[in-house]
């Protein structure tokens, strides 16, 4: 028997965020691209109209001397920071987004891309609407800028994509022989995207819907586009920055994360120097950078935690969906360590912040052995005691 210090990586551990502006790709992001995250990989998806502020985005949060098609940016945690001065370990390894720049690009009316669109946006995990608010002249749609407009024009566009191949798939079924029969997949399919029709007829967006886990699990290899968590940047002025507007509100009121940004400013102050960017931010009274906001609501709109491992060789902290099992946060490790679970030896990090170890944890009885059902909580430190 063996102990294994480490920390479960989430389903979704790696995030990726996409954008179109990059072209420059080797044949090994190609592959990568061709189909949604799988295991510890998800794709975040920019999309919206053309100039309403993608790449100017991407390149705050990526970083203006970035090159290629892939960028990973490290994921801020002051707890990591803290587990690693009690621990001195020889690595530190923080969460990472991954940005990919290679998403869909919101179709113009007349276009005749929206095929195009589709097909591309369903490549990601969580899509991110870039609204514009800002006043341009440039702009060659829409003089004047309209966030509600611009969103339920996308709204609109995922909705009749949806629409299209859910009527596709029941003019197949009702040709199938398996789907007249009770209790096949097909029969338990057909009752599913006959209810999704006319929900999404009605403008309901799947994710809206209420699925049970099987027809969850029926509709993966499907990737509709409105099941697909959505975030909202609303990409203002710098003198915009404090505003809220209703369109935010009926957003969030929805449950999808929103967040107000100032892209051509936060590109600018991406090119400073750490010490020089937080002063500028302070002095703006901008409390998060557009990075922290990103993926602030990349993490709400897919569920996300974050827990981590302590060990001497390397300290590290991953994404976990939240409501996972410890058994669940094993097997994102290493199937063999789920396999040869035996307990998991969980600190919880408010204990651990006020004693300053997790030794002291351990003499104070606040280390506690966990089965496989455990439901992982935001912060725990985790070490999974298996088979060997």
């Amino acid at each position: 028997m063996g102990s294994l210090a480490l920390l479960p990586a989430h389903p979704c551990g790696r995030l990726r965020l996409l954008h179109p502006a990059w072209t420059t790709r080797s044949s090994a992001d190609e592959d990568r691209l061709r189909k949604p995250g799988r295991g510890s990989e998800v794709r975040a998806g920019l999309v919206g109209f053309p100039y309403a502020g993608k790449t100017t985005l991407f390149e705050a949060v990526a970083g203006p001397s970035r090159s290629g098609a892939i960028a990973s940016v490290p994921v801020p945690d002051p707890r990591l920071d803290l587990i690693c001065q009690a621990v001195s370990p020889k690595k530190r390894t923080p969460a990472h987004l991954e940005m990919v720049d290679d998403a869909a690009v919101m179709p113009t009316p007349g276009s005749g891309r929206a095929a195009d669109f589709a097909a591309s946006a369903r490549r990601v995990d969580v899509l991110v609407h870039v609204v514009r608010e800002f006043e341009s002249e440039t702009v060659p749609y829409h003089s004047q800028p309209d966030p509600k407009r611009d969103h339920d024009s996308l709204v609109s566009e995922l909705l009749f994509a949806d629409l299209h191949l859910v009527e596709n798939r029941l003019e197949r079924l009702a040709k199938s022989q398996e789907a007249k029969k009770s209790g096949t997949q097909e029969y338990l399919e057909k009752a599913l995207f006959e209810r999704l029709k006319t929900s999404l007829e009605n403008g309901t967006e799947v994710r809206r819907c209420e699925l049970t886990e099987q027809e969850g699990d029926l509709l993966l290899n499907y990737q509709l586009l409105t099941a697909k968590p959505l975030v909202v940047a609303v990409n203002c002025e710098e003198s915009q920055l404090r505003q809220r507007n209703a369109f935010e509100d009926s957003v969030a009121s929805s449950g999808d994360p929103v967040f107000r940004v100032c892209c051509a400013l936060e590109k600018e102050l991406a090119a400073l120097e750490d010490e020089d960017r937080s002063a500028f931010l302070q002095d703006l009274g901008i409390e998060t950078a557009a990075s922290g906001s990103l993926i602030r609501a990349v993490y709400q709109a897919l569920g996300l935690i974050t827990f981590f491992t302590a060990g001497q060789n390397e300290t590290k902290a991953w994404p976990l969906k939240d409501g996972s099992t410890a058994l669940k946060a094993a097997a994102t490790v290493h199937t063999d360590i789920a396999k040869g679970f035996i307990r998991a030896e969980v600190v919880g990090y408010e204990d651990f912040e006020r004693l300053g170890s997790v030794k002291a944890c351990y003499d104070q009885g606040l280390m506690r052995l966990e089965g496989k059902e455990y439901r992982v909580r935001d912060g725990d430190i985790i070490n999974i005691r298996n088979k060997s």
